[in-house]
């Protein structure tokens, strides 16, 4: 699992899901807000702006070009942990 912090009460955990490639759990304030399961990989330009909508969908009062910064820092930060996860692009 790769947890990527997008602010300090944001957390978005992704891991390898049971029907699809990707698994993304959205946390916010320590609470579960979204889950669900893509083809999209974080490590694309769709992944990235799919799970920036979510994020954006349930968590209220964000900047979605915030979180999408946040997004593209972290992902970049967290490659080779994304690549053990998901293996190569």
């Amino acid at each position: 699992m790769v947890v990527v912090e997008l602010e300090k009460s944001i957390a978005v955990e992704m891991t390898t899901g049971d029907s699809k490639p990707c698994k993304y759990t959205v946390m916010h304030d320590g609470e579960q807000v979204a889950e669900y399961e893509t083809s999209a990989d974080p490590r694309t330009a769709g992944g990235r702006v799919g799970l920036r909508n979510i994020v954006c969908r349930h968590v209220s009062d964000v900047n979605k070009n915030v979180i999408d910064e946040r997004l593209s820092t972290e992902i970049s930060q967290s490659a080779e942990a994304l690549s053990n996860e998901f293996g190569s692009i």
